[in-house]
């Protein structure tokens, strides 16, 4: 059984379609959906409380989905078995495909990082191979429980977009892979986090992005958490010294 954990937001016929394509699975799961409806937690929360609640059930793997995100028959069975025969992935995601045109990808992977956010995109027949990937879109993502348990949970900081890119580029960070599964595939209508949204919303997403910075791109939560505040000189030195010495124990131990 391998637990499915939904973060819905009103849209209910989206979650219909959704949960009956879940049904139709050629494996076994077990379906949680947190209805943000009337207390919207958004995207990150949402699947904490799912990670939460599955972390200590009987299953290797948990898969996060969007509830505008349909998956073929054997779309879970395809992800699992990828997932067996790599140890060292910690994130898997599917092939999304355009909604209208299904012979067409519009996500087979992520290329520059959020907030950047561009996606592999083009036609079916490009993608056969399965891939490593810089970062895998939160729509549909299997993920490895020991994995789960060594990094963490999804960063909370992240409210409303961002937390997928930050949790794979974290697992990335711990020596955990992140790929693309070709066989395993789905129908993907873009929803709440592509759209048109009102100012709260957008609010939310300038507030993550902003947050993705400091964290990723600018060393700046570094510099707000440390006690010393080095400037970018003794940044350099410091990374320096730490050079010469690991050129010096090299030089020890290099044989004869």
């Amino acid at each position: 059984m391998i637990p499915v954990i939904i973060p819905a937001y009103q849209g209910g016929e989206q979650l219909e379609k959704c949960i009956t394509h879940l049904k139709n699975q050629t494996a076994a799961v077990e379906i949680f959906v947190r209805d943000n409806s009337a207390d919207n937690v958004y995207f990150t929360a949402a699947i904490n409380q799912g990670i939460e609640k599955f972390l200590n059930e009987p299953c290797e793997y948990i898969i996060i989905l969007n509830q505008d995100m349909y998956l073929e028959p054997n779309a879970v069975e395809k992800m699992a078995a990828f997932m067996d025969s790599r140890p060292r992935c910690g994130i898997g995601t599917p092939l999304q495909l355009h909604s209208e045109n299904p012979a067409y990808v519009i996500c087979a992977g992520c290329l520059e990082a959020f907030p950047a956010g561009r996606h592999q995109h083009g036609y079916l027949a490009e993608f056969t191979n399965d891939q490593q990937i810089i970062w895998g879109n939160g729509a549909c993502m299997i993920l490895r429980k020991q994995m789960i348990r060594q990094i963490g949970l999804m960063d909370k900081n992240f409210v409303f977009i961002g937390s997928d890119s930050d949790y794979c580029f974290t697992a990335r960070s711990r020596g955990w892979q992140v790929w693309s599964i070709a066989s395993a595939r789905g129908i993907h209508e873009h929803g709440a986090s592509g759209a048109a949204a009102s100012p709260q919303i957008s609010a939310l997403k300038v507030k993550d992005m902003i947050y993705f910075g400091k964290k990723w791109l600018t060393g700046q939560l570094y510099k707000e958490l440390a006690y010393e505040k080095l400037s970018p000189e003794e940044v350099d030195d410091l990374m320096s010294q730490m050079r010469q010495t690991q050129n010096a124990l090299n030089a020890l131990t290099a044989p004869g």
